[in-house]
């Protein structure tokens, strides 16, 4: 809660509801996880859970509750007042054409990105990027390259109110030599991670400002395995600029 927004006018509820929907990232979940994943006790998550299963934003099938497309309806107002969206698909898709590789937007949201759009490619061994899908700044490229349009004031800022956990055993958890990496991307237009959160993941991203002024990135993830760093870099790098500067 910010110091401008008086206790009388917050309501605490919502902002547990919110938080049990935000609380499904991808698979099922039973009443007892829900409760300690958020520190809610049974009988409150029961709650929440039935009203949002009521509502139609959750399905409950057993002891496990599921997420439904509903859900999707929170989104839209988002989607259809945001011109940039629209223009950045279109980018996305030029992108995965180019480099036949999955394609994604990226947006800055405190010390984590959120998956916005994603374009996916067919190749194999493609790299899967879910929409709304929250990720650590710090140990990711997309959070790396936002965070080089930002002040090392600001980045220093966010790096304190991180969590750095080692994810991998390539996690860089130092806060100094993440700032060195940030200053990296700034120098370069653009920022490299391989397998610093997940292992088998090289990503290459560009980061711009929207019309509006926030913060996103636009993304190239692939395996590893699929050539050396040198062969990766010469082949997304230039289509990556090309997708950003149609943005910026």
């Amino acid at each position: 809660m910010t110091a401008e927004v008086q206790r009388s006018e917050y309501v605490q509820a919502f902002e547990r509801g919110l938080a049990v929907i935000s609380s499904f990232e991808g698979t099922p979940q039973t009443l007892s996880e829900v409760a300690q994943k958020l520190g809610m006790s049974p009988a409150a998550a029961r709650r929440y859970l039935v009203t949002l299963t009521e509502l139609g934003y959750l399905a409950h099938d057993g002891s496990r509750f599921s997420a439904q497309a509903k859900l999707l309806e929170l989104a839209q107002p988002y989607f259809s007042s945001h011109d940039g969206l629209q223009l950045a698909q279109l980018a996305l898709q030029q992108l995965t054409k180019s480099v036949h590789e999955t394609s994604s937007l990226t947006q800055l949201d405190g010390t984590e990105v959120i998956n916005v759009l994603s374009v996916q490619t067919t190749q194999e061994l493609a790299i899967q990027v879910v929409p709304g899908l929250r990720l650590p700044a710090y140990c990711t490229a997309m959070g790396r390259a936002m965070l080089s349009l930002m002040t090392d004031e600001e980045v220093t800022e966010t790096l304190a109110a991180a969590d750095l956990v080692r994810h991998t055993v390539k996690t860089i958890v130092d806060r100094d030599a993440l700032l060195e990496q940030i200053r990296t991307a700034r120098r370069d237009g653009y920022a490299l991670a391989e397998e610093e959160y997940s292992p088998g993941i090289r990503t290459m991203s560009r980061a711009f400002r929207f019309p509006q002024g926030q913060l996103a990135a636009l993304s190239v993830p692939t395996p590893t395995a699929r050539e050396s760093r040198e062969a990766y870099i010469a082949r997304v790098a230039d289509p990556l600029r090309n997708a950003v500067e149609r943005l910026a």
